[in-house]
């Protein structure tokens, strides 16, 4: 089932794809992207990959962390988005118990609607490191949370197609925003 902000962040304690362990929490403080990705082979997730890569140096210097969680074993992401360096924290997550603690769906309609209608974006994908594999989460669609400086979750982006993340110019307005106070979230929310 979804989840709506704004919340709480629903936090886990994961290795990363090198062995570093991550807890959601310990980026308190900072701005966050936690993205669900289908697997590490998906051309549409090695795309978006790609993006997240050339900005993450910006956004670094803007406090703000990037958290990349894929279906697929560590082996795969190392192989497939890890070959190339990113700045970023990558975390696999094959039983997909993260996936269905922030209510990442499934649908077979939302991979038919991606095959037909980004198939130009299916190729820059496979030019950047993935091809299309023997996935068996491959009904998975992508899902995006922006949290806040106070680890709460202040926007939710679940893909309408297995090719759709939130917007670039909706994340960025995220990152550029101020921190909010008590005193202005409670007037955001009263709105």
């Amino acid at each position: 089932m979804r989840i709506q902000a704004p919340r709480a962040i629903i936090d886990f304690n994961k290795n990363d794809i090198y062995g570093n362990l991550i807890q959601l929490s310990q980026f308190k403080g900072k701005k966050v992207l936690l993205c669900f990705f289908r697997d590490a082979a998906c051309p549409f997730c090695n795309f978006r990959v790609y993006e997240l890569t050339h900005r993450y140096k910006a956004w670094q210097k803007q406090n703000v962390e990037v958290i990349a969680v894929f279906s697929s074993t560590d082996e795969e992401v190392r192989h497939f988005v890890g070959r190339h360096p990113r700045p970023f924290r990558m975390v696999a997550d094959p039983d997909l118990e993260i996936y269905n603690s922030y209510g990442v769906e499934h649908s077979s309609f939302a991979l038919v609607k991606a095959l037909l209608f980004k198939l130009p974006r299916i190729f820059m994908g496979m030019k950047t490191g993935g091809y299309p594999a023997n996935n068996p989460n491959v009904k998975l669609v992508p899902a995006d949370f922006l949290i806040n400086e106070k680890g709460h979750i202040a926007d939710c982006w679940y893909g309408r197609d297995t090719s759709d993340h939130i917007p670039l110019k909706r994340l960025q307005a995220f990152i550029d925003s101020p921190p909010k106070t008590g005193l202005d979230a409670t007037r955001a929310r009263a709105a």
